[in-house]
C-alpha cells in the first residue's frame, strides 16, 4: 500500500514491548519514514497530565512538548513515534492533527512487562529517582489514574505491584481510547508476536502504518535493540498478579492469560546481578 504523506503514526504502550526495536527497524526498512523513539522522554510528563481531554492543549505549557508538536506537524513525510511516554499526548494529538492521526495500541503480557520494569527500577517513586521516575511512570496520586484506591496502601506495596500498577493503567487507558477517540483509527498489536516476526501480525501493522512488506522484518526477529537489558536480585512471586483484580481483568481483555505462567523461565530471565542504573540518569534534565 502506498505511504500516504503527512500520516501520523503514536504508538501507545507501558514500555518494555519493543519499542528500540520496532524504531530501528522502521529507520532500517523504510528510509522513507521519519521513525523517533523517545524523542523528549519524560518531557511529556504523564503524571501531570493523563487523562486530560477536557483541555489536552494543557499539555502545550510543557516548552519541550509545544515545540515538539510543532515540528510534527512541520513533518514533510509520514512520522512514527514509538517511545511510550507520549500517551498523555495522545488526546492532544487527536485535537490537533486530526485525519492524520493514527494510533497503535502495543501490548505485552503484564508479568513479564512488570517483572522487566522492576529490574529497571522504573515505577512512580523509585529509588532510582530520575526523569522518568519522577514524571512519567504513574503512581496512584496522580491525577486522572483509574486505581486512586491504591493511594492508601502504596507505602507498602511493593516494587513488582508497583509496575503492575503502572501496566494496568497504560492499558486501561489503552482500552478506554477506543470509545474516547473514535474519530481516529485504532489498532492492537502483541509484542510478543511481532518481535516473535510472525509476518501475518507484522504485516497488519505495516498495513495499518501504510507501509509495504519488506522481508528483513523477518530477520529482524533474531536481533537484539534493547539497551538496557537488566536483571533484579529482588524475590519476586510472580504470581501475585493474581492479587489484584484490576490488572487480571484487564490482561484478560487483551488476551492474556495470568494464572499459566513459567516462572522458571522468568526467573532465569529476570533474576541476576543488578545493573547500577545509571544508564538514563542524565539523559534528559530534570523537567520543571
Amino acid at each position: 500500500m502506498a505511504v500516504r504523506g503527512g500520516s501520523i503514526v503514536m504508538f501507545l504502550s507501558t514500555g518494555r514491548c519493543g519499542t528500540q526495536w520496532l524504531a530501528e527497524g522502521l529507520r532500517e526498512l523504510h528510509p522513507e519514514v521519519e521513525a523517533e523513539h523517545e524523542p523528549i522522554g519524560p518531557w511529556y510528563k504523564p503524571r501531570r497530565y493523563f487523562r486530560r481531554y477536557a483541555d489536552p492543549e494543557a499539555l502545550l505549557e510543557v516548552p519541550a512538548v509545544a515545540r515538539h508538536v510543532e515540528r510534527i506537524a512541520g513533518a514533510r513525510g509520514p512520522y512514527v513515534e514509538t517511545g511510550w511516554p507520549l500517551f498523555p499526548a495522545l488526546p492532544l494529538f487527536a485535537r490537533r492533527f486530526g485525519a492524520r492521526l493514527r494510533i497503535v495500541h502495543l501490548t505485552r503480557h503484564p508479568v513479564p512487562s512488570a517483572l522487566s520494569h522492576l529490574a529497571h527500577n522504573s515505577f512512580a517513586g523509585s529509588a532510582r529517582d530520575d526523569a522518568y521516575t519522577r514524571w512519567a511512570t504513574l503512581g496512584p496520586s496522580d491525577p486522572g489514574v483509574f486505581q486512586e484506591g491504591y493511594a492508601a496502601s502504596w507505602p507498602r506495596r511493593s516494587p513488582y505491584e508497583k509496575c503492575l500498577f503502572w501496566w494496568t493503567e497504560g492499558h486501561m487507558y489503552g482500552l478506554e481510547l477506543v470509545d474516547r477517540l473514535r474519530a481516529i483509527p485504532l489498532i492492537r498489536v502483541r509484542a510478543e508476536d511481532m518481535l516473535a516476526g510472525e509476518r501475518e501480525e507484522i504485516e497488519r501493522l505495516l498495513d495499518f502504518v501504510e507501509l509495504p512488506w519488506r522481508a528483513g522484518w523477518t530477520t529482524r526477529a533474531e536481533r537484539v535493540v534493547d539497551r538496557w537489558h537488566h536483571h533484579t536480585d529482588v524475590h519476586v512471586d510472580p504470581l501475585r498478579v493474581l492479587e489484584h483484580p484490576a490488572t487480571v481483568q484487564t490482561a484478560m481483555k487483551l488476551g492474556y492469560d495470568v494464572v499459566r505462567l513459567d516462572v522458571a523461565a522468568l526467573e532465569a530471565r529476570y533474576r541476576g546481578v543488578p545493573d547500577a542504573g545509571l544508564d538514563r540518569i542524565g539523559r534528559y534534565a530534570y523537567p520543571t
